[in-house]
């Protein structure tokens, strides 16, 4: 992954870099999934574990609920990245733990009465794509962005940022886009002011050589 990477919008600078303190996905309440985790070193899951026998018991538990049970795989080599599918190497990966869909969770939350066979694909759905933001966590996949003014000369410095957000896991798309929406409120906002200080200097009939020009950025 680049450490950073520029875009140019609308008189502005874009910059896109990795963000070195992003917050655990799974700090946020989360009443769907929970995902268990047994290992020596590595405790990345909501529940973590010492052994395999707790792990096992807290999975009989979970299907004892009628609670969604899926296997949970990880791949240990200079970092670690996770997934719901097995790894191809033997050596460095293996199942880590499992992901619990909560049965009851899934039916308040899609108002339905059962646990029918459609929720609980839309169940292994809501647990892949929980699975996967936290990999991106994991891996570093964490965007952040800053926004800086262009002088004259075409540069810019990141120590100029006038707008700045991180934490946006996953798709850098999200990331920019969130950007470029900070601009253009910027861009309408300078235009809302000199509107306002066009009618300011017309009611006061002021010289346009004395009229300064807006600048957007």
């Amino acid at each position: 992954m680049y450490e950073e990477d520029t875009l140019e919008y609308k008189g502005y600078m874009i910059v896109i870099s990795t963000d070195d303190d992003p917050i655990n996905p799974r700090e946020y309440d989360d009443d769907i999934v929970t995902i268990h985790v047994a290992h020596t070193r590595y405790n990345f899951g909501d529940e973590n574990y010492n052994d395999r026998e707790s792990i096992e018991e807290a999975r009989q538990e979970a299907k004892r609920n009628g609670d969604l049970t899926l296997p949970l795989y990880m791949y240990d080599h200079s970092g670690i990245t996770i997934s719901l599918s097995p790894f191809s190497c033997p050596w460095d990966s293996g199942q880590v733990g499992f992901v619990q869909v909560s049965r009851k969770a899934m039916i308040e939350n899609w108002g339905k009465v059962n646990f029918t066979p459609k929720l609980k694909e839309k169940a292994k759905e809501v647990a892949k794509n929980v699975v996967q933001e936290l990999d991106d966590y994991l891996t570093g996949n964490v965007h952040r962005f800053d926004v800086c003014p262009i002088d004259e000369d075409g540069e810019y410095d990141t120590i100029d940022s006038i707008e700045g957000c991180g934490n946006f896991i996953g798709d850098i798309k999200y990331c920019i886009d969130d950007a470029k929406g900070n601009i253009d409120w910027i861009v309408k906002d300078k235009m809302k002011k000199h509107c306002e200080q066009v009618k300011t200097w017309i009611k006061h009939k002021v010289p346009l050589e004395k009229r300064t020009t807006i600048k957007l950025n």
